[in-house]
């Protein structure tokens, strides 16, 4: 991992003792002997762990609601068979830039996924916690395989100064990887076990033929009522400015009487499919 060093103790130099290395602070105070002690966080790489929160059963629970919303077909919270749980601290390389303008933080998979999402997960820094082997079942967690020198090029890439990097840290975020079947396909979802959001890049969505055909009925029928509506001023005026201002003025109430079946109509439409 080229000049970085995965740390969770810094010794005093003054006394020698082992600190644990303080999360979001540059100076700690040596526990042993009182020492001030300055940690430069651009030459090494703590190991962060993410506050699990949720159980498994709330994470389902999360999961089923998550289901439920408007862009997932109708009863999928219901109809969707859940086949598979997985629970397992994921890497993320994590980093922390300071310039004159504000403090930035950029998460980089540090292992491979096919949620693209997750890289836009917010992780609040007091949900961080300096990782100890003892507190943890070392089995649970992804052992990295991008390492530190990659996912730097990968912020370069992306326009990062890396001169504006103060900290870099590795951290395991826990998810829940549920595999749920719909109509015979499978499918993938994770819910972060820290906030208990849900993270997917495929689901079953709504058909959007229904939707389509009701977008086409509607200006079929706004484009009849506003031939309809000139054709009466054509009938009540003379001119042709009175006929454009009587076809504005009677276009507005029949677009009003239109529209009201026409939510109704997708109202029911958007309950069934």
């Amino acid at each position: 991992m080229a000049d970085r060093q995965i740390i969770d103790k810094v010794s005093c130099p003054q006394c020698g003792a082992e600190n644990d290395v303080p999360i979001d602070e540059k100076f700690l105070e040596c526990a042993y002997c009182g020492s001030a002690i300055y940690i430069d966080k651009r030459k090494v790489v703590t190991h962060l762990v993410v506050a699990c929160n949720f159980k498994q059963q709330d994470a389902e629970g999360n999961l089923r609601r998550w289901m439920a919303g408007n862009f997932h077909v109708k009863d999928l919270d219901k109809l969707a068979q859940i086949s598979q749980v997985n629970f397992y601290y994921f890497p993320m390389w994590y980093f922390k830039s300071k310039d004159t303008s504000a403090e930035k933080i950029y998460l980089e998979p540090a292992t491979s996924t096919s949620i693209s999402e997750i890289k836009k997960i917010n992780i609040p820094a007091g949900s961080l916690k300096v990782y100890k082997e003892k507190e943890f079942n070392i089995s649970e967690f992804i052992v990295p395989d991008v390492m530190y020198d990659a996912a730097q090029s990968w912020l370069q890439q992306s326009g990062v100064n890396l001169d504006t990097i103060a900290e870099s840290d590795l951290v395991h975020i826990p998810f829940y990887q549920f595999y749920y079947t719909y109509k015979g396909q499978q499918y993938t979802a994770l819910v972060e076990a820290s906030s208990g959001k849900v993270y997917a890049n495929v689901w079953p969505a709504k058909s959007e033929a229904p939707f389509r055909v009701m977008f086409g009925v509607g200006i079929f029928v706004f484009l009849v009522m506003s031939l309809i509506s000139f054709a009466i001023g054509v009938m009540v005026e003379r001119t042709t400015t009175g006929m454009l201002l009587t076809g504005e003025m009677i276009k507005v109430p029949l677009y009003i009487l239109a529209a009201i079946p026409l939510i109704i109509i997708a109202y029911f439409i958007a309950k069934k499919v």
